[in-house]
């Protein structure tokens, strides 16, 4: 089933969505389920499924304990000056499951989404919006050199981390330590991240971006059958995160 990358962000954004107006855990099991069957159908791998696990996990604990000791009700057990509660444990696995949607709506964005046939549509439609035109597409470009660019962030960030390991440069330790080493990854990865957003600024003008605007012709945007149950699947979860 063919689906394009318009639908997919519409599918992403949708679950989202609604999970964040849902108070009934049916339609947020129903949404993971749905984000990872998605993720497993448009990517072909397996692996995808647990790299967002991996990154959720700990925020996961730290939302759930956060929670668990919060809330008042039935004392389950006590720590130190602390009760733990079991409306605190019921809190902390309703909005727990609420991250695990969002990380892995925020992932298929950015595993199964094309930026440029994500922004197609919306720059021929700026070409009919009279003054809004202009702002409206470049907005457009800006959202979509931010995705283009974050796989890239996290690859240096990766290749960073393994040239520090080979000088002999390794941040296990406390968490002093650990917090130096995230200071000294960051700063290299934004200082590649500036480069990268320079040479795209000086190509877009050397290919005359700021001129192109009345002369650019877009291809109309791709409707498949499969993009429109995406979508109106969409459109349900959504009604349905509303509504319960």
């Amino acid at each position: 089933m063919k689906t394009g990358s318009v639908s997919r962000f519409f599918f992403a954004v949708s679950i989202a969505a609604a999970v964040l107006m849902a108070n009934h855990v049916g339609i947020i099991l129903a949404a993971i389920v749905s984000a990872v069957l998605a993720l497993i159908l448009w990517t072909r791998d397996l692996r995808n499924i647990f790299e967002p696990a991996r990154l959720v996990i700990w925020f996961f604990a730290f939302l759930f304990i956060l929670h668990l000791f919060s809330h008042p009700g039935k004392v389950l057990f006590s720590l130190f000056s602390l009760d733990a509660t079991v409306e605190g444990a019921k809190a902390g696995l309703f909005y727990g499951e609420k991250l695990i949607v969002f990380v892995y709506s925020a992932f298929l964005i950015l595993k199964t989404v094309e930026p440029f046939e994500l922004v197609r549509p919306i720059e021929r439609f700026s070409r009919i919006s009279g003054k809004l035109g202009k702002p409206l597409s470049y907005a457009a470009l800006s959202f979509s050199l931010a995705l283009r660019f974050i796989p890239d962030l996290i690859r240096q960030g990766k290749m960073t981390m393994m040239v520090f390991n080979t000088r002999g440069i390794f941040f296990d330790g406390g968490l002093t330590k650990r917090l130096n080493g995230a200071v000294q990854l960051v700063s290299v990865v934004f200082v590649n991240a500036l480069k990268s957003a320079e040479s795209a600024a000086l190509a877009l003008a050397v290919k005359g971006y700021s001129n192109r605007f009345k002369r650019a012709v877009f291809p109309p945007a791709r409707v498949s059958g499969g993009g429109i149950l995406i979508a109106l699947f969409s459109v349900v979860i959504l009604v349905l995160g509303w509504r319960f």
